[in-house]
């Protein structure tokens, strides 16, 4: 049976590459959704409507149900997708840290290999001063000027602002477009009412986004076109005694991915994916060649179920949690972080938070998948291996990007998102 599925995914990973090579590279859309759990869409198992245009592309796509993001909030997990690098290669780990502009992404490779690159973004930390507006041909944030986050939605804007722009756009073209509604605070909408608590507002945010997904996909999912769905963390609904998305559980870390194109045959994959895939996958399906050295894999050729992912965090500032997921085993180490290496302009009061504690975790995600119960001995074998697994690849100091000047009109928005009390 296993060799079976390898063959497959083989198949599908030749079949993909075969059409890639074709005379015209194919257009590729990224859609990435700020907070969005994956158990809270239609296709992931939410009873609630949430998501007809989602749950109608994994009809159509590859959906991958193991896969996990490698920090749990925006700015480092968002530069993974795009840099391929851990964010402790890549150093935007925090709102003080950018990427450095000579770091390749996703749209400096794709234009370099002839493509229009276009991108429209809705967070405060996926702008040019953060490093993410390199190698695009037309880069617009100009939905964060609607309004405080908190107070108003973008969804409909953005999706007008990617239809606008793209109107001059050439083939082969790459689109990006980050839709943020589902961030805290949550809005409700009345066409997508569930109830008055967080948790139904944040479906109702779902919802509304979905709709401009769907209206931003009946323009672009057409022809020669592949689009990749996914978000950059989830949310905690209480699952470990707190809100948001402060720790790196799997309420926090799981993420949805779909993958659709020309020669890809509607599947599920269950084995594990993370963030750092998306630049090989992506350049695979283009017929570009991967750069030598990143951590990930293609994710429509066979992998190991069985190869560890690291996952990391340096927010809140206070704590330093990172970990490995390897098979059904989840590690985590929590430690007090030295607040001094942030920069002086950047410091912060400590966010106080209810469930993030020093110490070293061990759960068992098949038997435990809320991951409740503390498995860690330091007699056990698997904590030990694990752990040395931890130890070896957080060994080095963590890269740091080019320092963010923080000046008063990002420092309110930075408040206004929870990032600075």
């Amino acid at each position: 049976m296993k060799k079976r599925i390898a063959l497959i995914l083989l198949f599908a990973a030749v079949a993909a590459m075969s059409c890639s090579r074709g005379k015209r590279p194919p257009n590729i859309v990224l859609i990435t959704v700020d907070t969005l759990r994956p158990d809270h869409l239609g296709y992931g198992g939410n009873p609630r409507h949430t998501s007809p245009c989602l749950d109608r592309l994994s009809r159509e796509g590859v959906v991958y149900t193991n896969a996990t993001s490698v920090a749990g909030w925006t700015l480092p997990s968002m530069a993974t997708i795009l840099t391929g690098r851990y964010p402790s290669e890549h150093g935007a780990t925090d709102f003080h840290w950018s990427l450095d502009a000579s770091m390749p992404t996703l749209a400096t490779l794709l234009h370099e290999h002839g493509y229009d690159t276009y991108g429209f973004v809705s967070h405060v930390m996926l702008t040019p001063t953060y490093g993410m507006g390199e190698g695009f041909s037309h880069f617009d944030f100009s939905v964060l000027n609607v309004g405080d986050p908190h107070e108003v939605t973008t969804a409909q804007q953005l999706t007008e602002l990617a239809h606008t722009g793209m109107r001059g756009a050439k083939e082969p073209y790459f689109l990006w477009v980050h839709y943020f509604d589902p961030h805290f605070k949550y809005m409700d909408h009345d066409q997508f009412h569930f109830g008055n608590r967080d948790i139904d507002r944040y479906d109702s945010e779902i919802a509304f986004t979905d709709y401009y997904i769907d209206d931003l996909l009946k323009a672009f999912d057409r022809g020669n076109t592949i689009i990749v769905f996914t978000s950059d963390h989830g949310e905690e609904f209480g699952e470990h005694g707190s809100q948001y998305h402060y720790t790196l559980h799997g309420e926090v870390m799981r993420v949805p991915i779909i993958i659709k194109g020309p020669g890809l045959v509607p599947r599920t994959d269950a084995q594990p994916a993370e963030q750092t895939d998306f630049v090989p996958t992506i350049l695979a399906l283009a017929g570009i060649e991967v750069p030598k050295g990143l951590p990930g894999h293609n994710l429509l050729a066979p992998r190991h179920a069985n190869e560890p992912e690291y996952i990391e965090r340096d927010r809140p500032p206070q704590w330093r949690q990172r970990g490995v997921i390897r098979g059904v085993h989840k590690l985590i180490v929590v430690e007090k972080a030295d607040t001094t290496e942030i920069p002086p302009a950047s410091r912060n009061e400590e966010i106080v938070v209810k469930n993030v504690q020093p110490g070293i975790y061990l759960f068992d995600t098949a038997r435990d998948p809320g991951e409740q119960t503390n498995l860690f001995s330091p007699s056990d074998s698997t904590s030990l291996r694990l752990l040395a697994l931890v130890n070896a690849h957080f060994s080095k100091a963590p890269a740091h990007g080019p320092p963010v000047q923080i000046d008063p009109q990002l420092l309110e928005k930075l408040k206004s998102l929870g990032y600075i009390h």
